[in-house]
């Protein structure tokens, strides 16, 4: 399957705002230093306002580690549990900021 200059410019947006996710959660959770961790998180929420990217994703991830966090306080790795509150937290500020740019987009 041979993919045009076009198709795969419309498949790398397409799959951008996800990847983006990606990106943040390898960054929250393999990197310690927050002076790397906070410009990912800053470039991420850029992105997905300027791109007008569904901010709903960036919530819906916050939810998914939300579960996985309840996973780890069932097993018993309260750690893990806590860095993945943590994730979810930074993940349901952004998304809530980027519905927050969204209404006032409406607004005008």
């Amino acid at each position: 399957m041979k993919f045009s200059k076009a198709k795969f410019i419309k498949f790398i947006e397409q799959q951008a705002p996800f990847m983006l996710v990606i990106a943040c959660v390898a960054s929250l959770r393999f990197v310690d230093s927050i002076a790397i961790v906070f410009p990912v998180l800053l470039i991420t929420m850029a992105l997905y306002a300027w791109r007008r990217y569904d901010s709903r994703i960036l919530v819906g991830t916050a939810m998914l580690v939300l579960i996985v966090c309840t996973i780890f306080l069932a097993t018993g790795r309260d750690p893990h549990a806590n860095e993945a509150a943590i994730i979810a937290y930074y993940f349901l500020a952004m998304g809530v900021l980027g519905l927050f740019i969204d209404y006032l987009r409406l607004r005008r």
